[in-house]
């Protein structure tokens, strides 16, 4: 299996430019031998929409997707975009794309209302954590501020997932002398510490790019199952980070640190009954 990680800058508002460029990137993963290929939060939108939230939203039958569809049927295709439910109800999802259909829905469950920060305003909250499959192994796709909360990787590890898809579009904060955002090295301790504890490949595509003066930080990378990065962008500029899946790391991650196999959910499960009965 060939992961693609794209770092990419959308257009805030012009869904159609996005889908372009994204049919462009996905075509030049294809070209790199790639099976699944992966965008940043709010890929196809762009992500300070305020007021445009709603004009902007995707329905799962959204002609907008016919070219992404058709593109799926040679590789997977992870998206970013605002969801409008059968209900009216919006929310910040990542479509999982495969053989012409949406293939799996995540929809972002901590939405961060603080800062620059006001999606709590605009769209819903997710409510769960899921794993899918790839075709290649379980992965589970989580959003941004889904990664600071430590309770949704464990979700996933408790399903077995080998892929963690983080979609991030994280603006960069304290940029420093080796050409990259304090906030980004915070990502990369993140991704090499999760992947070591669950044994898993883990994928982080951020965008670049500016938005209402906000400069977002890049930095996209792949972490192995060891939490050793291989593969890393730039802090500025749109890339493909394109790698070749080593599963016997999985194998041996596991086996030589088997928490997977020693956990107890049920301990979890009974702590965190008699927490909240406690107040």
């Amino acid at each position: 299996m060939r992961v693609s990680v794209v770092q990419f800058k959308p257009t805030l508002g012009n869904v159609e430019l996005n889908i372009e460029k994204t049919v462009a990137f996905v075509k030049a993963a294809l070209k790199e031998g790639a099976n699944l290929c992966l965008f940043p939060e709010l890929s196809l939108t762009g992500y300070y929409l305020q007021d445009l939230t709603f004009e902007v939203a995707f329905t799962i039958d959204d002609k907008r997707l016919l070219p992404l569809l058709e593109l799926s049927k040679e590789i997977g295709i992870i998206v970013g975009l605002i969801e409008e439910d059968e209900n009216h109800v919006f929310y910040n999802s990542a479509f999982y794309l495969k053989d012409g259909e949406i293939k799996h829905i995540h929809r972002k469950v901590y939405l961060p209302t603080y800062g620059m920060f006001d999606e709590g305003r605009f769209v819903g909250y997710g409510k769960r954590v899921d794993s899918f499959e790839t075709g290649f192994g379980k992965g589970s796709i989580l959003i941004c501020e889904d990664l600071w909360h430590f309770s949704n990787l464990y979700l996933a590890f408790l399903q077995g997932t080998k892929f963690i898809f983080a979609q991030s579009s994280s603006p960069g904060r304290g940029y420093r002398e080796e050409n990259m955002f304090g906030n980004a090295e915070v990502w990369k301790n993140m991704g090499e510490f999760y992947s070591r504890m669950m044994g898993s490949y883990f994928f982080y595509s951020n965008r670049v790019g500016v938005e209402d003066g906000f400069v977002f930080s890049g930095k996209s990378f792949v972490a192995d199952p060891y939490g050793n990065i291989i593969a890393e962008a730039s802090s500025f500029e749109e890339e493909i980070l394109t790698v070749e899946i080593n599963y016997s790391l999985i194998k041996s991650a596991r086996t030589n640190l088997p928490l997977l196999r020693d956990e107890r959910p049920e301990i979890v499960l009974e702590n965190l009954r008699r927490i909240l009965n406690e107040g």
